[in-house]
């Protein structure tokens, strides 16, 4: 079988850059991945295989795999997880919420643990362009007749624990991405809502 040399590869992307023993390892390691969760046949496996071993250029093995990727018309860039340097600190910083809002946006510092306290308000916190201290950030949350809004980067470990009475707690979150930092909502709710989310953060 012959596969179509690809036409949006070429010299100008390094399409005709010989290829290393490395690139020929990484196209047979997806390969056989793909065999053993049944998307190619054994025949199919076998071909690409002897085809990968003898490639010589990038648009040689550009196409023994182009079925197996998954191509995104508009990709999305890749979350750049910021951690600041030096100790995270135990003590918990605590943001309070009486009969207003507060928002914590753009490229802030929070803690480890973070305490919330809302009374008839709406807290919202913005994780997505946050510097974290530690890899961990555990939200505990004390709402009554209010809102709290926590917003993550796609790819962030999120869970929201959060018991709710008279009221709701929900988390709406993507894949966790590898080094991604995780999000822990916890606390109570009442009369109120506590709402973890993954969002994408808007081009500007």
């Amino acid at each position: 079988m012959s596969y179509p040399e690809p036409s949006d590869v070429g010299p100008a992307a390094g399409g005709s850059r010989p290829v290393a023993d490395s690139d020929r390892h990484q196209v047979v390691t997806l390969l056989e991945s793909a065999y053993a969760e049944g998307r190619i046949t054994p025949a199919e496996h076998a071909e690409r295989i002897q085809a990968a071993s003898t490639a010589q250029t990038f648009d040689d093995l550009v196409p023994l795999t182009r079925d197996l990727v998954a191509i995104d018309e508009n990709p999305r860039p890749a979350p750049a997880w910021s951690q600041a340097s030096g100790p995270s600190g135990a003590e918990p910083e605590l943001i309070v919420t009486l009969f207003g809002a507060t928002e914590r946006r753009g490229r802030w510092q929070p803690r480890r643990y973070l305490s919330v306290l809302n009374l008839f308000g709406s807290t919202t916190l913005d994780l997505r362009e946050a510097v974290f201290t530690d890899n961990t950030c555990e939200v505990n949350v004390f709402c009554l007749f209010g809102a709290v809004d926590v917003l993550v980067p796609e790819g962030t470990d999120l869970q929201n624990r959060a018991l709710a009475v008279f009221g709701s707690s929900n988390a709406k979150a993507t894949p966790p991405a590898p080094g991604a930092p995780s999000v822990l909502v916890r606390g109570f709710v009442g009369f109120g809502a506590a709402e973890a989310r993954a969002k994408r953060i808007k081009e500007k």
